[in-house]
């Protein structure tokens, strides 16, 4: 079991930082606006949000060959990282992209991708995706590879 500090308050919006950016930006057109004499000026000022990325701890699979008794060879992707949000898996090259994966607990996803009838080959590599809507994505590649082998004789 992996335990995050406070893993809810990642994806708050970080504005303190970006007020001060804009409170500074302000002061300095305020100070060349009024050395320039009796001329009006307005002030605006803008607020920006800043999210943080999405983490991710791991990403890892198995397999099941099920191609002897009739079945798919299948990967099951898990992507452990932060909860509450919109995980997807690639299998590269040229095999699925953004296969949906379930948040089975906080922060753990699953997935799974049965290759078509007659796929082999490999090396194989998945990629886990982290998305949050206003921070962007995050990618991980699994450290093992996959390898489709022939079936197992019936």
């Amino acid at each position: 079991m992996i335990s995050m500090s406070r893993p809810e308050s990642r994806h708050r919006p970080r504005a303190r930082r970006a007020v001060a950016l804009c409170l500074t930006a302000a002061t300095l057109l305020l100070t060349g606006a009024c050395s320039g004499g009796s001329k009006k000026m307005v002030l605006e000022l803008r607020g920006a949000v800043v999210y943080e990325k999405p983490q991710i701890v791991s990403v890892a699979h198995v397999v099941e060959d099920l191609r002897g008794e009739g079945g798919a060879f299948v990967v099951r992707v898990t992507l452990t990282g932060d909860p509450g949000l919109e995980a997807t898996f690639d299998v590269t090259p040229d095999v699925a992209e953004l296969q949906p994966m379930v948040e089975s607990e906080a922060g753990v996803y699953v997935g799974e991708y049965g290759f078509p009838e007659g796929r082999i080959g490999g090396p194989f590599t998945i990629l886990g995706r982290l998305r949050h809507a206003d921070a962007g994505e995050s990618v991980l590649r699994d450290q093992e590879s996959l390898l489709v082998t022939l079936p197992p004789r019936r």
